[in-house]
């Protein structure tokens, strides 16, 4: 949907004598000592596919602003392209449009929300959520049916003759969200939207843009210094340092695997269980911490060589076909089912014996709530249906303090 190829933007009176100094891998720093221009934004690169969540993070001052700016062209960059995949005239080149194709863009198919609210104090909140529908030129009665059904979504359909300075900030805010999805844009541009909320309003607006994402499916482009929020709400995730893009991959790579230690850093206080999946910790079945324990009907059986009592019985597919405990069987219960059954109550008697299994895309947090029902490990499955590997204090305690998973010796 949106791709861009070595942007740069360079702020200063001369900024082209800094790109040959880019090139050669000089400092933000070291640019501007030589030539007192500032770097906001050097040689980056992404590609953000349709109805994704691409988060943008870094510290202050790291060029992520400077990044959505030049995106949508408020601010013109240096040098590089950025590509829009229109669904009608196929991929353009948003650096070479004039001023009327911009124009027209901005309209038709992106959509901004701040950091700070930008409502008009003196319309009604209907009124500032259908601003964007009457710059393009639609009647009342469409603007006044499509802004009630956006303000329904956000949870502000009661509120659509009141005054945003009658709202508080988390509702304010939900009134330009509401503003950037009234004109159905396929791209919104989120540039920190959630930064100015208390920590509770703030995990709501979170909760509320991912459902909405679910529905609309749009494409969203988010700028955030926070880690977790990042993690929270992005598909993919590019972390910035001094300018450059230093890392891109979906939260649980970035948790997993950081590739400088700037990014190690970020991630050294986030919390994984919401991010690492039982797929990436799962211990093999294929890994020499098992042994074989006999087949009977052509179900081969194999254990823990550390719980021998526990057989874990795998046609010639892969796929499970029992669990026995001392040569009881255990019952197999998929997490799911667990985890509905439990939700809204809190567990009343011991552990049983059951032999959960889950997914391989369940992360550590719902894994954690299936071990409060059950003593044994957890069952991991493949897609097709294969038993791929088990999690148990181990594996989840790894996962969560190393936020790491299984590494093949």
């Amino acid at each position: 949907m949106i791709r861009a190829e070595n942007l740069s933007k360079i702020f200063g009176s001369d900024p082209e004598a800094a790109l040959p100094l880019l090139e050669q891998g000089k400092t933000k720093d070291e640019i501007r000592d030589e030539t007192g221009q500032t770097v906001g934004v050097n040689n980056a690169s992404f590609d953000i596919q349709p109805g994704e969540i691409f988060a943008i993070m870094g510290l202050s001052g790291c060029g992520k602003s400077t990044l959505i700016r030049c995106i949508n062209r408020i601010i013109d960059p240096t040098a590089g392209k950025i590509f829009f995949k229109d669904p009608e005239q196929g991929e353009q080149d948003i650096t070479d449009l004039n001023a009327d194709q911009l124009r027209s863009l901005r309209r038709r198919h992106m959509s901004m929300v701040f950091q700070h609210f930008a409502l008009f104090p003196h319309r009604t909140v209907l009124s500032n959520a259908t601003y964007g529908l009457e710059i393009q030129g639609r009647s009342n009665d469409e603007r006044r049916v499509r802004g009630q059904e956006v303000l329904e979504m956000v949870g502000l359909d009661q509120w659509a003759h009141a005054y945003p300075p009658e709202l508080s900030g988390g509702m304010q805010q939900r009134v330009g969200l509401a503003r950037a999805l009234a004109t159905d844009a396929e791209v919104l541009l989120m540039d920190e939207p959630f930064s100015a909320l208390d920590p509770l309003i703030k995990v709501d607006m979170q909760q509320e843009l991912k459902k909405i994402q679910r529905e609309l499916q749009r494409t969203v482009l988010f700028i955030t210094h926070d880690l977790d929020e990042a993690m929270r709400i992005g598909d993919h995730i590019a972390i910035m340092e001094e300018g450059r893009i230093v890392q891109i991959g979906s939260p649980e790579q970035i948790l997993v695997n950081p590739r400088t230690d700037y990014v190690a850093k970020f991630v050294e206080h986030a919390d994984p269980t919401g991010v690492i999946t039982a797929g990436t910790i799962a211990l093999p079945f294929e890994s020499d911490a098992f042994e074989p324990s006999g087949e009977r009907d052509g179900i081969r059986y194999s254990h823990h060589r550390d719980h021998p009592e526990i057989r874990y019985g795998r046609d010639r597919d892969g796929r499970l076909r029992g669990v026995t405990v001392e040569d009881r069987e255990a019952p197999l219960k998929p997490l799911e089912q667990i985890l509905d059954a439990a939700e809204g109550a809190r567990a009343t008697r011991l552990r049983d014996e059951i032999a959960i299994t889950c997914p391989e895309g369940a992360v550590l947090r719902q894994v954690l709530r299936g071990r409060l029902h059950s003593t044994l490990p957890v069952i991991v499955t493949t897609a097709d249906g294969r038993a791929r590997g088990l999690i148990d204090d181990p594996e989840l305690i790894n996962g969560i303090l190393e936020k790491r998973g299984y590494v093949a010796p």
